[in-house]
Parts: structure tokens; sequence; C-alpha cells
């Protein structure tokens, strides 16, 4: 295949991302292979993708690997530059679920050569048994479930020591536009300087544990509560509907989160840690 826009490409898969899809969990050789993916994923390679029904797309620099978004594997999405280790996980756990969401990491993964965008492959809602009354009871939600092969491959990158930024939508509300939070992590250089750089974009930034926002902290994320077992460094955004409606505030927003990761030593074991 000859060069795309890989922006596109990915986009044009969540449509599909319904609640509708057969999805089913990993059986236990899936899981091992998981495990095996992440690990090589770490190295900035993608040894075993195959195998999990993973079909890679080359363009330029970039490789995509991409579930089936109408299977009942509908696990992953993967955009990765091969060869290049990685320096930092962006993470898009509710596309469809949560509008555009997966355009914003797109646009900081295109901003930074060490980005590696991991995406869930699936609604949230997918595969949900009927009488699921919790999100832990949905085995496609990936922030809610550490047994998800999202949640799988980033707990073991964040092992690693990379920093994840995870990326949110909820609907618009008075006075913020975005709710920034280290989840169940420790705070840091990192989410002080993302701070600084979204309000100097002109954002409104919601921190801490204020009652207009204070369902959107993502203390229970599973990827949140891995970085907090690691040390590692957890960036949680929730953004606004208008916000990521609006392609310039997107692309400022990435370009932010770009700059934020440009100013700290992500070589450094500790450096994300307050």
């Amino acid at each position: 295949m000859g060069e795309i826009d890989v922006t596109a490409f990915v986009a044009d898969l969540v449509p599909a991302m319904t609640r509708r899809v057969p999805y089913r969990p990993p059986d236990d050789g899936e899981c091992a292979a998981l495990e095996a993916l992440a690990s090589a994923l770490g190295r900035g390679e993608t040894a075993g993708a195959a195998s999990l029904g993973l079909e890679a797309t080359v363009s330029g620099d970039t490789l995509v690997l991409a579930s089936d978004p109408t299977s009942e594997r509908a696990w992953l999405v993967v955009v990765l530059r091969p060869g290049v280790v990685p320096d930092v996980v962006v993470e898009v756990p509710h596309p469809n679920a949560d509008l555009d969401t997966e355009l914003v990491g797109l646009a900081l993964r295109d901003r930074r050569a060490g980005a590696l965008l991991l995406q869930a492959g699936a609604h949230r809602i997918a595969g949900a048994p009927p009488e699921a009354t919790d999100r832990v009871d949905c085995p496609a939600d990936v922030s809610s479930r550490a047994d998800a092969p999202f949640s799988r491959v980033a707990s073991v990158l964040t092992a690693r020591g990379l920093p994840q930024i995870q990326l949110h939508g909820f609907a618009d509300r008075d006075d913020v536009d975005v709710v920034l939070s280290p989840g169940a992590a420790a705070g840091g250089p990192l989410l002080d300087i993302v701070e600084a750089r979204l309000r100097a974009a002109g954002e409104r930034v919601g921190t801490g544990e204020d009652p207009r926002w204070a369902d959107l902290l993502g203390r229970r994320n599973v990827q949140g509560l891995d970085a907090a077992a690691c040390g590692a460094a957890f960036v949680h955004l929730e953004l606004s509907r208008s916000l990521r409606r609006d392609p310039g505030r997107r692309e400022a927003v990435a370009a932010a989160l770009a700059g934020a990761l440009d100013d700290v030593d992500l070589s450094s074991a500790s450096w994300g840690i307050s």
C-alpha cells in the first residue's frame, strides 16, 4: 500500500466501534500473545501482532496495527514508528464513546517521534451483558477492566516506566474546558507543565477535588492504578465536547501536550514523581 493519511485511516475505523459488536475477551493463549506483543512494542517492534488479528498498514515511517472493529476480537489500534523505542504512551480508551479523542491523540503522536498511540478497539459497552449495571461489568471498558487487551498492553509498557497520557471526554460544563488529574498516581513535573501549557493555550483547566468535576478525576482508572504501583507518571485528561469538536482547539491541546513532554526529561527513571 502507498502512503495514506494515517489520521483519516484511524479515524475511519472509529464509527464501526459500536455497542453491538460481538466482542469477546482474549483466552489464555491470546493473553500470553498480548504480553509478548506489549514487550515487543516497548522495544519499537511488533512481533506477534498477526496472531492477535491485528492487520498491519504501513505509511511512510508509521505503522498502524488494527483489529477489525466489527469482529469479536475488536481489541486494539496501535500507531507507532517501527524501530523507535517509545518514550510515552498516548491512550484513547473510549473511541466513539468519547467523540474525537482519537484525533487529539493522533495529533499529539504526529508531534513526537517517540509517542506510541494505544487505542481501544471497541466501544466501551461492546459485549456487555444485558444485566450490566457498572462499568466493571463491561468487558470492553478498558479503563475499568485490568483484563482487557488494551489494559494488558498498557500495564507492560507502564512497568517499563513509560508515562501515559490518557484522553477522555465529557459533556460541556460551566467554568471548565479540561479536567486534569494524575488519577491514582502521584503528581509531578509533567502534570504541572501540562496544566501550565493548557492554561497558556486559553483552556480553563480544572484540577483537584472540586465538586464541579470530582466525578472526572479517574481515581479508579486501572491504568492510573498501575502507574501508581510502578511509580510512573499518569496524566488523565477529560476534554469538553466543545473543545473536542473544534479542530483548532484540538490541535492547540495536542501542541500543549507535546510541548510539556519536550520540557521534561523522559529518560530519567524518577522524573515524574513528586
